[in-house]
């Protein structure tokens, strides 16, 4: 029988009931068959781990699966001869020439209608790979969800332009990577994405907090070069005060204890509290909605006052 000579309402609900692998296996076997798989696919999350080697899975896989290969073999490809292994949701490429990661994943892409896409890219993946590869996405107007970019490689010539990839991300943009401490960053346009972190980097400077207030979590590790002085934060926190920025969720480290009365000094009329480790000023936002600014150790946060009274009581308990 001729699966694809059903009805396409009857394909949709037997597309439906098939694992990744099985669709991939169909999708191999024509332009038609990835056609029509493309037709009556349903809405997917489609996540990519670039690493030592290319990983792809569908949302509902576990993180163990990896390990537990199913099914290998030799397919061909765009004309390449491509070496897979497969279990019911993830697909693992092990060859690193960006060519065929690409080839793969474009097939993959040519299987589901407009996917949501996470993206993660890690050590030892080269920064022109990633360049590529959120190109190519972009290039076909697919939503990203997350991206993650843990590369300690020096990429000054590509950060740029991988941050330039990154402004309609949704969801979170994870930043771990080495830049120069002359090298300073200014979008091209407001990022959309809810939730910003930037961790374990030598350098902070190119990040200008100013172009990420549309963010509504910021987490911030002041790298060891920092050229951020108590007297410029308190200058970004009377900026952020006096604004209609979503930021309500918001912290970085790592700060010296003496220089967190020097970053508050003048935001509040009231005086510092003290319960425990913390230390904190409450300080009301130009429309109205009050905050807390404190400080936990060598962390510096600024919280909605309903969050910094569930963090007190869990200290307690």
């Amino acid at each position: 029988m001729n699966l694809l000579r059903l009805p396409l309402l009857v394909l949709t609900d037997v597309f439906k009931n098939m694992d990744f692998k099985e669709k991939f296996f169909i999708s191999l076997l024509s332009k038609r068959a990835r056609n029509t798989l493309k037709i009556t696919s349903v809405p997917s999350e489609i996540s990519f781990h670039c690493r030592n080697f290319l990983q792809i899975r569908l949302e509902n896989s576990t993180s163990d699966e990896i390990f537990r290969v199913e099914t290998e073999g030799s397919y061909n490809i765009g004309g390449e001869e491509i070496r897979l292994s497969f279990l019911s949701n993830t697909i693992c490429l092990q060859q690193k020439t960006i060519q065929k990661r690409l080839l793969l994943a474009n097939c993959v892409l040519d299987i589901f209608n407009k996917p949501t896409i996470s993206k993660s890219f890690q050590n030892p993946t080269v920064p022109s790979s990633a360049i590529k590869f959120m190109k190519m996405i972009n290039q076909r107007k697919l939503c990203i969800k997350s991206f993650d970019y843990s590369i300690t490689t020096p990429s000054s010539e590509f950060i740029k332009q991988i941050l330039n990839e990154c402004t309609e991300v949704t969801d979170s943009v994870s930043m771990d990577a080495e830049f120069p401490d002359d090298f300073v960053y200014i979008p091209p346009r407001p990022f959309k994405t809810t939730k910003l972190y930037v961790i374990f980097t030598i350098s902070t400077n190119w990040l200008n907090l100013e172009y990420f207030m549309n963010c509504r979590r910021i987490t911030l590790h002041i790298g060891a070069n920092s050229n951020r002085t108590p007297k410029s934060w308190n200058t970004f926190l009377r900026n952020w005060i006096d604004s209609d920025s979503p930021l309500e969720d918001f912290a970085f480290y790592y700060i010296e204890r003496s220089n967190f009365l020097l970053i508050v000094n003048g935001l509040s009329n009231e005086g510092i509290q003290q319960r425990g480790d913390d230390e904190w000023i409450d300080v009301k936002r130009k429309n109205g909605s009050e905050f807390v600014i404190g400080r936990n150790g060598g962390c510096i946060y600024i919280w909605t006052k309903q969050a910094h009274l569930e963090h007190l009581r869990r200290q307690e308990q």
